[in-house]
């Protein structure tokens, strides 16, 4: 998958749900007429209707910009590790598909929840947060990196394990409603990486306990020829040039469970 594809799956996707709104919207209406539902049919069948026009608009948005997307501004695939910086894009699914793009448009790998039940959708956000996770991490031909698990609950307590299952680290979130606050673990339980986020989760730094900076998180901004490609407010991650792999599949990890309410 390059991001053409990503646009074009993100609308086809828009499209269903706002048919599939709509749809639902007419059944209630049918529903109604027959004396089936009682009630204010305006305040029954205007969510539906509002979620259905929102739907389309953004599958016309997405479109369009597959459509201007020249063929030479797509890029060939690179690996995963070998890239300072990391655009990260969500894929409409019932949980977290996050999507890590280099920035020339190819796809390098995905953060994804390996419990996709259709059910899902219907879960709202707030109570979806408690919920144990488990998440992996692929590159682009779908190898298996790394396995994430995050306990139920209000914070995130995650283990993170290599593609065999070893633990090669974990992070601790305190109790903090106003701010991300918490403690990244290397594998034997020693204290690696403090952090420390504003609530919104728009820009952060995270480095070592000892000062060494490992990588910056930022939205709202890109380079020019970035922009060719991606809406502007795509977060980026801009890793250190000494970064190993282990610090970047930790960090691949926190961004899933501190974002992961952005994928439904």
């Amino acid at each position: 998958m390059n991001i053409r594809e990503y646009y074009q799956k993100t609308s086809n996707s828009n499209f269903h749900a706002s048919w599939i709104s709509l749809l639902l919207a007419v059944v209630f209406f049918i529903c109604h007429i027959f004396k089936m539902i009682p009630g204010n049919i305006l305040l029954i069948t205007s969510p539906f209707i509002f979620f259905s026009i929102a739907q389309f608009v953004s599958h016309r948005i997405y479109e369009n910009r597959m459509k201007e997307l020249p063929d030479d501004h797509i890029g060939t695939n690179a690996g995963l590790f070998k890239n300072e910086h990391v655009l990260l894009t969500f894929m409409p699914a019932p949980t977290l598909r996050l999507l890590l793009f280099a920035p020339d448009g190819s796809l390098m790998g995905e953060v994804r929840d390996l419990n996709m039940k259709w059910f899902m959708w219907m879960i709202p956000n707030f109570l979806s947060m408690l919920l144990a996770k488990r998440y992996e991490l692929v590159d682009h031909e779908g190898r298996l990196l790394a396995k994430y698990h995050i306990k139920r609950g209000l914070f995130n307590k995650m283990t993170i394990m290599d593609d065999q299952g070893g633990i090669i680290g974990s992070y601790q979130e305190n109790r903090s409603f106003v701010k991300v606050n918490g403690m990244i673990y290397k594998e034997d339980g020693t204290e690696w990486m403090p952090i420390e986020t504003p609530g919104s989760v728009n820009s952060f730094e995270i480095a070592t306990i000892e000062g060494g900076k490992i990588v910056s998180y930022q939205e709202g901004w890109m380079p020019l020829e970035w922009g060719k490609r991606f809406k502007t407010n795509t977060p980026i991650l801009s890793f250190s040039s000494n970064v190993d792999e282990i610090p970047k599949i930790i960090v691949f990890g926190f961004c899933a469970a501190t974002l992961n309410h952005r994928s439904n």
